[in-house]
């Protein structure tokens, strides 16, 4: 059954107004053929806020989602406590007990819909006891410097050496951001008519 149209859906997401925190991590616009292909784009944090705001952007249709709604709540539950900087150890026994109950709606709900990940959630309480909280060892940081070097492979249009042209335009930015005096408290600095954080210049 159809709670919402594709139209709807957008339009939602569209107006929905993100707090000041959130507002860098605003999701993209999720278009019907996203929906279709089950593609939500973005970055990890940008789908990241869009899923813990879904219950808020939907929160006149979301009761009536009783088959799935279970889903979601297990997956918000391992999702925080993974997220954690610090996880006890009397949690792990909780966390198991969650993601064998989500592993098991997903098999029975969402058959078709399975991935390898849904599987890799159940190891995570096994992980967190020998490794500690994911977010020490997790690849996020790594994927948003990658970032940074493709929309500078992409904006430069060099093609013959990208490699060196990547890592000079990095080392310039590095010599700039170590130029201040105060590196680890940069100061907002005024150019034209936009405050901007030096951390934000462009590359």
């Amino acid at each position: 059954r159809r709670i919402l149209t594709y139209a709807q859906i957008e339009a939602r997401l569209e107006a929905f107004e993100y707090g000041q925190n959130d507002q860098s991590n605003k999701p993209p616009t999720v278009r019907p053929k996203h929906l279709t292909n089950n593609h939500i784009p973005g970055s990890a944090s940008q789908k990241l806020l869009l899923f813990q705001m879904l219950p808020i952007i939907f929160h006149d249709v979301i009761n009536r989602l009783i088959d799935l709604l279970p889903i979601y709540t297990c997956l918000r539950e391992i999702v925080s406590i993974v997220s954690a900087t610090r996880i006890r150890k009397s949690w792990l026994p909780y966390l198991t007990s969650v993601t064998i109950s989500f592993h098991s709606l997903m098999i029975d709900k969402l058959p078709d819909n399975i991935t390898a990940k849904v599987h890799f959630i159940t190891h995570y309480p096994e992980l967190i006891k020998r490794n500690g909280p994911p977010r020490n060892y997790w690849c996020q940081r790594f994927e948003g410097k990658h970032l940074s070097f493709k929309k500078l492979a992409i904006r430069s249009s060099n093609f013959k050496n990208v490699s060196f042209t990547l890592a000079k335009r990095h080392q310039l930015r590095l010599g700039l951001l170590l130029s201040y005096e105060k590196f680890y408290h940069l100061i907002d600095q005024t150019i034209s008519t936009k405050s901007i954080k030096s951390s934000q210049l462009p590359i």
